[in-house]
């Protein structure tokens, strides 16, 4: 079962990352931030659906945008985000395909088209 309400999602010194579901086709993710902490700029190969479970974020791609509880965002693959707790929050990232399944279309010589 998976509970928002669970204190050991989040930690004072650092941001809490939590898998909770994982395949070859999907992964999500659970981060737990406490107020001012950071993810910082990165990107994926994977389509990334982002929500906001609790609290509010800042999300910074080409713009910036602030979410709050019950908001979300696909962000294409490979586009460049980062986001910063504006209160104690809980995230859900949904990661589509499996980033691993890219790490092995690519070791077996698939293309696109193969997937």
């Amino acid at each position: 079962m998976w509970n928002v309400e669970d204190p050991t999602l989040y930690h004072a010194d650092h941001l809490v990352v939590r898998h909770m579901y994982d395949s070859d086709h999907a992964a999500v993710v659970w981060f737990g931030f406490k107020s001012g902490q950071v993810l910082k700029d990165h990107k994926t190969t994977s389509t990334a659906i982002i929500e906001v479970l609790k609290g509010r974020i800042r999300l910074n791609t080409a713009v910036e945008e602030v979410l709050a509880a019950g908001q979300g965002v696909q962000l294409d693959p490979d586009e460049r985000h980062a986001l910063t707790a504006l209160s104690d929050s809980l995230v859900q990232l949904l990661l589509v395909p499996h980033p691993r399944y890219h790490s092995l279309a690519a070791e077996l010589g698939m293309g696109a088209d193969q997937k």
